[in-house]
């Protein structure tokens, strides 16, 4: 090739060679621009970027019963999600335009139907504000997005940056209200909540802190476990710059779903037990529509375990999820006082206190017995003339129903439910120790906490002389300070002003006859409100009187009596296990809280007592004449509310306690059914579906 032919290529070469030149020379001066002559500014820039770790919420554990039927999950659930940093960013309209565009769409779709597109937008403002301490995590404004509304945001995209509608996983209660108080609900943690859960044994042993923001159970085992259910939290990374605005995200570590809780309760005897006390709360509102209420307990005799706990008003968790309307919060949570007792999130098994009425008997005879005051075999003419002079008698008690069952003894009592033959025995108790009969009680888990794995367990009362004094009198001796206080504010100044020795004698003489009558007035009030009365012991022995106690309480007392007098602690949570193994994580074993005082030798002539309760002439003879596999024993119990002679005085509770079967027992029974009068005839109905669904036991009119 020639020159001629070669210079074409030669040019092309140079011509390349400038362009190439001349792309060094423009990136060569960028980079001195950004490197030297602007870095100070970009590196500036640089610092200003910040690293935050940002948790990402685990999936929450399963509840399941004993047998493994779910109770408790969580599904997938479209939320509206409200990313702040996103928000930030939006483009020709303001973050609040946004939200007040967002408050416009979602107006139908709102719980409370009656509020402006305005009102929604404070409500969201609100919101985020109340998130302003970690402003990476996006708010959720609305739960259960409807298909219709999905496809509104979808529309408006464009419109509303940092809005999305997300699956996120959200707690459902498959069974409804069934075990409703018992499994609880979940809801974001308040202030208070953080520094109560912190102090967790769990969660201080794995180093974990509860905050602002997360989802926590708030009653129940949803939160008494709510550590072990919550699972461990993820970590996402999020770079943002000086502006708030996200540069970019990344996961650390992955979420762990929580642990698996299996429960002690068996779901098929929650339901019967269930199913029976709403039948008779509807039988006993034909009578009396101001009915409404009641509680029930079963319980395993030889460990604690709590088989069955039903309480009514029911209450459905699905209800309390997200957002609560305020039609639902005054359904669980209601305003009135005069409404306090309608409250359907209370748990009248663990915390509602009864008077336990007959039921209480059984104490009454292991404290005469044990402290030899009376054998089974002592008969007592079941008058009142029983109790002594015209004054005791007129502080008793009648027979209920004015009857006269004759000479009883223990066995025929109990039977009969005598309260003439208790009051006796309760004013011998009390004459020789005061403090016996409180004690018995309190062996036995009555007027106690019971140390329940579950939140709000009431504690109740077992009454005894000293108790009274200690918890009325500080009223009076108050009330005495005060009155006296008065008394030297009125008498210092005229004193000190006095005209004469004469004037001044005839002040201080006033003044100590006022001091005197205080005196007077305040050992009337010691003597009729704060020392033990003969009244307080008849009241005390036959269940009335200050006496107040949980159906928990009164299961685990009848547990303890009959087997063999081992107190448990009860317990709902039988074990943790792996999600995804299956495999047992922590076992939870029966523990023996004490061992009662009261001599075999008793306990099994009490325990006998029981059983004619439910034969011969007992009072709940009748309950289980139609269940021949039936053996065990039971104490009626009909709880008068309020004092005799006012409006509640003539208002009843139905008690019932019992177990079965009579040679080595195995479930513990305890029922109340608020104005239910005769416990037999309606707590009782509730301990007999429990028991033939347990033992699967035959009713003979069933063919």
């Amino acid at each position: 090739m020639d020159d001629k032919e070669r210079k074409p290529y030669i040019y092309r070469l140079w011509g390349l060679t400038a362009v190439v030149v001349l792309v060094f020379l423009i990136l060569g001066f960028n980079l001195w621009r950004l490197q030297i002559a602007q870095g100070s500014y970009y590196s500036a820039l640089a610092q200003g970027n910040v690293m935050k770790l940002v948790k990402v919420p685990p999936t929450r554990g399963d509840i399941v019963d004993r047998n493994g039927k779910l109770l408790v999950t969580s599904i997938p659930e479209f939320v509206l999600h409200l990313d702040w940093m996103d928000l930030q960013q939006s483009k020709g309209n303001s973050w609040k335009e946004v939200v007040m565009l967002l408050a416009g769409y979602i107006q139908p779709y709102w719980p409370n139907a009656n509020q402006t597109v305005n009102s929604i937008a404070e409500d969201i403002f609100a919101n985020i504000q109340n998130h302003q301490w970690e402003r990476y995590r996006p708010v959720i404004i609305l739960d259960e997005i409807p298909p219709e509304l999905q496809a509104v945001i979808a529309e408006h995209q464009e419109e509303l940056p940092g809005v999305s509608v997300d699956a996120i996983p959200v707690r459902s209660y498959p069974q409804e209200t069934l075990l409703g108080q018992v499994l609880g609900y979940v809801q974001e943690i308040s202030a208070a909540e953080i520094t109560q859960l912190n102090k967790n044994p769990d969660a201080q042993e794995a180093d974990f802190v509860y905050a602002q923001g997360d989802l926590v159970g708030k009653m129940g085992v949803e939160k008494s476990y709510d550590f072990w259910l919550r699972g461990r939290e993820g970590v996402q990374q999020v770079e943002v710059d000086n502006n708030a605005r996200p540069v970019s995200k990344q996961i650390i570590q992955p979420a762990e779903a929580g642990k698996t809780v299996q429960l002690t309760i068996d779901a098929d005897l929650q339901k019967i037990v269930d199913d029976t006390l709403d039948q008779v709360i509807v039988d006993i509102q034909k009578k009396n529509p101001t009915a409404h209420a009641g509680a029930a307990v079963v319980m395993d005799v030889n460990t604690g375990k709590i088989l069955a706990m039903t309480s009514r008003p029911a209450m459905n968790p699905n209800e309390l999820i997200g957002i609560i309307s305020e039609q639902i919060a005054d359904k669980y949570w209601p305003q009135d006082p005069k409404r306090a007792s309608e409250a359907a999130s209370l748990n009248r098994a663990l915390t509602g206190l009864y008077p336990p009425g007959s039921v209480f008997k059984m104490v009454t005879a292991m404290s005469a017995l044990q402290l030899g005051l009376t054998t089974p075999y002592e008969q007592i003419d079941d008058k009142l003339t029983s109790l002594g002079g015209l004054a005791s008698q007129q502080q008793g008690v009648a027979e209920w129903g004015y009857n006269y069952f004759g000479h009883v003894n223990l066995y025929r009592a109990l039977a009969k439910s005598s309260n003439i033959y208790f009051e006796v025995m309760g004013r011998r108790v009390f004459d020789s120790n005061p403090e016996m009969m409180g004690k018995v009680a309190r062996e036995f888990g009555l007027g106690i906490e019971s140390g329940v794995d579950l939140p709000g367990e009431a504690k109740g009362i077992a009454p005894s002389a000293e108790w009274k004094k200690s918890y009325f009198g500080p009223t009076y001796e108050k009330s005495r300070a005060k009155k006296l206080e008065e008394i030297e504010a009125n008498y210092a100044p005229k004193l000190e002003q006095a005209a004469d020795a004469k004037a001044k004698e005839k002040l201080q003489s006033q003044k100590d006859g006022e001091i005197k009558q205080v005196e007077v007035w305040y050992k009337q009030q010691i003597s009729e409100h704060v020392d033990w009365r003969v009244y307080d012991s008849y009241n005390n022995s036959i269940g009335q009187g200050y006496n107040a106690y949980t159906p928990l309480q009164l299961a685990n007392y009848v547990a303890t009596l009959v087997n063999g007098g081992k107190h448990y602690r009860p317990f709902v949570v039988d074990k943790l296990l792996d999600p995804i193994t299956g495999e047992t994580v922590k076992q939870y074993e029966p523990e023996v809280l004490n061992t009662v005082s009261i001599s075999p030798e008793v306990l099994d002539q009490v325990k006998q007592g029981m059983r004619a309760v439910t034969t011969g002439e007992g009072t709940a003879n009748w309950l289980f004449s139609d269940v021949p596999q039936f053996s065990g024993g039971g104490k009626t119990g009909t709880a008068q509310i309020g004092s005799k002679d006012t409006i509640s005085g003539e208002i009843f509770n139905g008690v019932f306690v019992a177990f079965a079967p009579y040679d080595h027992p195995q479930i513990a029974f305890a029922g109340v059914v608020e104005f239910g009068g005769h416990g037999g005839e309606t707590a009782g109905l509730v301990a007999k579906a429990a028991f033939m669904e347990y033992f699967d036991w035959k009713n003979t009119n069933e063919g």
